[in-house]
């Protein structure tokens, strides 16, 4: 968690940096924010403090390729161009996944977030499990 909140404070110093400097802010700072992508729903992000969900995050940049991840659900977890892993689609699949998948994580840059729905069997045993790599 304070790696993610570490990134969006670097990355929105750096576009008011650049904007200052006359850019329009994007370049540097979108770099910042690629190697965490935000996982935005149908209303958009939300507060973790609100409802006590938190989006999953991956450190793309971080991955080693270990295949741990895909192998474990390729419908949550994609490669990119660079044969980094990411998010694909983090409700494809249960909470439990996220959570299998930063545990098996060589690189340890899955970060399983706090489900929406918490009524899942065990649920509770899933958060307490995910909440060292948040």
């Amino acid at each position: 968690m304070e790696e993610r909140i570490r990134a969006e404070v670097v990355g929105k110093i750096t576009k008011g940096l650049m904007q200052l400097a006359g850019g329009n802010g994007s370049g540097i700072a979108d770099l910042a924010v690629m190697t965490e992508p935000e996982v935005k729903t149908e209303s958009g992000p939300e507060d973790p403090l609100e409802n006590g969900y938190m989006a999953p995050w991956l450190e793309t940049a971080e991955c080693t390729s270990c295949d741990e991840c895909i192998k474990l659900n390729p419908n949550m977890f994609a490669y990119n161009e660079d044969k980094k892993a990411y998010i694909k689609d983090p409700n494809a699949g249960p909470y439990q996944d996220l959570v299998k998948a930063a545990e098996k994580c060589t690189a340890q840059v899955i970060h399983p977030g706090l489900p929406k729905d918490r009524s899942e069997k065990d649920m509770e045993k899933w958060v307490t499990r995910g909440e060292k790599f948040n």
